[in-house]
């Protein structure tokens, strides 16, 4: 043991505390309880709680009496038509038809013929407030078209 653990050791006997001090620490130490284990009642009770859903479930008068969807038969086979089930789900709605006011232009750029996007893209650096051209044939009029006066 080394010098200042063997100090140590001598001073902390050293220490006492008064016997008044002792007895009340022991008395207020006597008045602590553990917590009650409030899980295990829950748990139960949960458990207990969950075990009649699944009695009630499985006792129920609806699954004796014949409790069953429409055209169900006697060996609980479902005969539905792919009429009646329509029935039950709503229309789709029909998607509205747009027309591309550009698709004129598109079919002459796929067609290799550069002159009418050129006309517009010069006209549209003319004038702002048009209708801008849609990104693919922006870029095919920067790379086609030089701008001229």
């Amino acid at each position: 043991m080394s010098n200042w653990e063997h100090q140590y050791r001598e001073e902390a006997s050293a220490f006492t505390s008064p016997q008044q001090l002792d007895s009340g620490i022991l008395l207020q130490a006597k008045g602590y309880q553990p917590k009650k284990d409030i899980g295990r009642i829950l748990s139960g009770a949960s458990l207990s709680c969950a075990l009649v859903t699944a009695f009630l479930m499985l006792v129920h008068p609806a699954q004796h009496l014949g409790a069953r969807t429409p055209a169900m038969t006697q060996n609980h086979e479902i005969q539905l038509t792919t009429q009646e089930i329509a029935q039950w789900q709503p229309p789709r709605p029909e998607p509205e038809v747009k027309e591309d006011p550009w698709q004129t232009l598109r079919s002459q750029v796929s067609a290799e013929n550069y002159v009418a996007l050129c006309q517009e893209w010069r006209q549209q650096q003319n004038n702002i407030a048009e209708p801008v051209l849609p990104r693919e044939l922006r870029k095919a009029a920067q790379k086609r078209c030089r701008i001229l006066p």
